[in-house]
């Protein structure tokens, strides 16, 4: 018994069919995606190195600087990336079509294969 997608099944189930001709089709194809590279940055856990002692003056002192202010720089790496992509097609059918031929009680199958070939 093999298993086939059967013509009654839109849903495309793999159902148990018996008696079925399977065959196999091959299409070249050239497929192609557009991929986005979209670079990130994590910085690590930083570290602190004191310069010196700790200063301490008494009385309420101006602290220079800007209150809540940060200090920007800019780093650069050159980088390559490596991106795995993997391709792939489903194949979807249409709507079949039947030619009704000869319609017997007797059995017309036997031979064929061998009406086919000629």
């Amino acid at each position: 018994m093999d298993n086939i997608i059967a013509p009654s099944n839109p849903v495309g189930e793999v159902i148990p069919c018996e008696n079925t001709c399977p065959t196999t089709a091959f299409q070249l194809v050239d497929v192609c995606v557009p991929v986005t590279v979209i670079p990130f940055a994590h910085a690590g856990t930083p570290k602190t190195l004191c310069c010196g002692e700790a200063r301490v003056n008494p009385g309420k002192d101006e602290c220079c600087g800007r209150p809540n202010g940060t200090c920007t720089f800019t780093l650069s790496q050159k980088i390559c990336v490596e991106i795995p992509v993997v391709f792939g097609a489903k194949a979807v059918v249409g709507a079949t079509s039947v030619e009704c031929e000869k319609v017997s009680t007797k059995n017309i199958c036997k031979d064929c294969k061998k009406e086919w070939e000629d």
